[in-house]
């Protein structure tokens, strides 16, 4: 409970509100209003219809008048007579006029027009009446309606006005009128935007300020890109800041909106100095509250570092946020702390983990705890957990989620079900899930607004990666178009960020356009190292430099085997730079022999993806394994293997990896039909190659132009293997076509690569 001593202490501070002349202006409009609701035209007027839109408009353009900083005169009078506000021209030409004698006729009409506003406001004690702006049956103010809070604070404060302030008041008065007088000769009028309250304001009351701010927030966390750019949101909270410097929550939307930018010095300073402001210097000797204050400030500083990558820093603050609370016996914030811990440190990760869980639900913290539940599911994913587990925990976290309307705890728990079916090789499943958030109506159930988190940013781009291998690149380009427009800026940007330079790089590798997928593969190295070093390798790989793209793979294979404490994650990466390792080796042998080991190597390839469950992966190492029984004569056990591995690759995978793994079981078939006779060799040669239209098909739409040309030259040599001419000479033809429009640049073999 408050002591005396604090309610005293705080009862000092003298509430002040300053009497400025966009106050007066919007005073006397609500006069001239209720004035003109008086007059004979509007008690008169027939259409009803055109006399509740005046109301209804005047209302809320007060509305808006009312809650928004001081605008010069010049955007007033644009509000008036804008598109979004039916107004009669009688009362625009008053409140003109109005004002013009006002400025003309001297403190004395001042005066009068602050007593006259008196006359409107009558007690009203019906409780309907009074949650409207104006009494619906007479222009007479109720006091107890929004407008009339305002005009009586604002008769408060003017009757508090000594002479010589009344006349200073008047001259700004003078200076705000006739600033539009000259303004309006040249200025345009402009078409206000929802977001710009002003261009040119001096004044913000506090409770202006707070209302900015309280939107602001809202929509950077639900809907980043309805809320002001960087810059401009930095110019409004400097205007406030001018107004109100004990603000602190100016200085901690000053140091969100710097996050936003990854400006490291200033939302530090930002942050700092917010924690400089919520120190109330009168509460001297209540130890309590000032702990809490520096306990959470010392939390707030560990998520700062953590989030740009300050690990030793994060763990520091987190220590001292940590030992505060312990002193305090604050089980809230140690609990927050702890959910932080789980995050920077791998030690007893999962004991921590599960602490935390229980210890939140202990006390009924639920965003902790499901919180929680999801980092134990990501936890078990990561170290080899079982599938059926980590589902039901993140179906636990699902239910306290719905039950609280945790709208984003609800798509990040969407997207990581869909990042653990891509990782387990169901990348259709992947993509429902993806589907499923997208289409799922996360309004808040009291604003109706949309939500759009960080999960929703990842589904948006797990959409457009699955487009990417489909080679639906006209989509992917659409898809990643509206992920821009939804998250322009940091952390979330660089989700699409990584996706986009995917794409660039994914279809330049297919065109063979070297220098454009090594600028993407760099960039994507920047968002995610591992990644970067693969697709550098690929790059290398494809343009056969062998020993550049051994390098980047054993810089990926050093790193993994050399951390012991490694992760599921990781393990993913080390089985896709084995793969690559397997290809670079056979790749560099062929046609001189096959490397011995290459069978080894991906072997023990294969144990480690079904050990972690990576089934796309493993039916991959499977086609490898298949082509080199190929290469060995051994067509009986390498279609037997591809039997394993066909439904996987159809049902999850992309074209191009479709095509490649329909071209391996075409050479296959063809391969092994020596054992058959002349009618039956036959049949099953021209079913192969009509099987290779398909495939021609899939590497169109992905525009691997020169893995088109290897199957047209394969359909051409089976074509003529049976004597079909015509169709011979049509693939022959497509072929040359196909050369003169996409020249070669690397001599493809057909047994090379896979």
């Amino acid at each position: 409970m408050t002591s005396a001593k604090e309610v005293t202490a705080s009862s000092k501070k003298p509430i002040t509100e300053m009497v400025t002349p966009y106050k007066l202006t919007v005073a006397i409009l609500i006069r001239n209003y209720s004035q003109y609701r008086e007059d004979d035209e509007f008690r008169n007027m027939e259409d009803e219809a055109l006399r509740c839109r005046y109301r209804r408009d005047f209302s809320t353009l007060v509305l808006r008048l009312l809650q928004s900083p001081d605008l010069p005169l010049l955007e007033l009078r644009n509000l008036l007579t804008s598109k979004h506000y039916t107004l009669p021209e009688t009362l625009i030409n008053s409140f003109d006029q109005t004002l013009a004698s006002l400025d003309e006729c001297g403190i004395g009409h001042l005066l009068d027009a602050a007593e006259s506003l008196n006359k409107f406001m009558v007690p009203n004690d019906n409780a309907n009446e009074s949650k409207s702006f104006l009494t619906s049956t007479t222009s007479i103010i109720a006091k107890t309606s929004i407008v009339g809070y305002y005009l009586r604070r604002f008769i408060i404060h003017f009757d508090k006005l000594t002479f010589s302030e009344v006349a200073g008041i008047y001259e700004a008065f003078q200076r705000y009128y006739n600033e539009w007088r000259k303004s309006s000769e040249f200025l345009k009028t402009e078409k206000p935007h929802p977001n710009d309250w002003c261009s040119n304001w001096e004044q913000w009351s506090k409770r202006q300020a707070e209302l900015f701010i309280a939107t602001q927030a809202a929509l950077l966390e639900n809907k980043e890109s309805s809320a002001l750019s960087p810059p401009e949101l930095q110019k409004r909270i400097s205007s406030i800041l001018k107004s109100n410097p004990d603000l602190a929550g100016a200085h901690f939307l000053s140091y969100l909106n710097y996050l936003r930018v990854d400006e490291f010095c200033a939302a530090m300073d930002s942050l700092l100095h917010c924690f400089d402001r919520n120190v109330d210097p009168d509460l001297k000797c209540f130890n309590d509250e000032k702990s809490k204050r520096h306990r959470f400030a010392a939390l707030n500083l560990a998520i700062l570092h953590y989030h740009f990558g300050h690990i030793e820093e994060a763990l520091a603050s987190l220590k001292e946020s940590i030992k505060i609370s312990q002193e305090a016996n604050d089980n809230v914030c140690l609990q927050h702390a702890l959910s932080w811990l789980c995050r920077l440190t791998t030690i007893n990760e999962d004991k921590l983990i599960i602490h935390c869980i229980l210890k939140s639900s202990e006390l009924n913290l639920t965003y902790t705890t499901s919180l929680g539940l999801q980092t134990f599911g990501q936890y078990c994913c990561l170290h080899s957990g079982r599938t059926y587990a980590i589902f039901e925990t993140l179906a636990k976290s699902d239910m306290i989620n719905c039950q609280h309307n945790y709208n984003d705890l609800v798509s990040n728990n969407y997207s990581m079900k869909s990042s653990l079916w891509q990782l387990y090789g169901k990348t259709e499943m992947s993509s429902l899930w993806s589907q499923l958030l997208l289409y799922l109506n996360l309004n808040s159930s009291s604003s109706n607004k949309p939500f759009y988190g960080e999960g929703f940013c990842l589904a948006i781009s797990n959409v457009a990666n699955h487009l990417l291998i489909q080679g639906e690149y006209n989509l992917v380009n659409a898809v990643l178009g509206f992920a821009k427009l939804k998250f322009p800026y940091a952390p979330q940007s660089h989700v699409w960020m990584l996706c986009e330079n995917l794409f660039v790089f994914t279809r330049s590798l297919y065109q063979e356009k070297w220098a454009e997928a090594e600028s993407a593969a760099q960039k994507i190295a920047v968002v995610d190292k591992r990644e970067g070093c693969l697709r550098l390798a690929e790059i290398y790989f494809y343009k056969q430099d062998y020993v550049e793209a051994d390098r980047c793979v054993d810089a990926l294979l050093d790193q993994y085997e050399n951390d012991k404490a490694y992760k599921f994650n990781d393990r993913y990466y080390y089985v896709r730079a084995k793969i690559l390792k397997a290809e670079i080796q056979f790749a560099s042998s062929y046609p001189d022999g096959i490397p011995s080991g290459i069978i080894t190597i991906l072997n023990n390839c294969l144990i480690e993806a079904q050990g972690c469950q990576l089934d796309y992966q493993a039916a991959l190492i499977h086609l490898h394994i298949a082509n080199v029984m190929l290469l060995l004569g051994m067509t009986g056990q390498a279609l037997r293997i591809l039997d394993r591995s066909l439904i996987q690759v159809l049902g999850h995978g992309g074209c191009y990896d479709r095509a490649r793994a329909k071209l391996l079981y075409a050479k296959c078939l063809v391969a092994d039909s020596h054992k058959l006779d002349d009618n039956e060799r036959r049949q099953v040669v021209f079913n192969a190659a009509k099987l290779l239209d398909g495939v021609r098909e899939d590497f169109q739409k992905v525009e691997a132009y020169s893995r088109m040309k290897d199957v047209l030259y394969l359909q051409a040599q089976l074509y003529n293997s049976v004597n079909m001419r015509a169709e011979r000479n049509r693939c022959a033809l497509g072929y040359r076509l196909l050369d003169e429009e996409h020249a070669t640049k690397n001599a493809y073999t057909l047994v090379k690569y896979l």
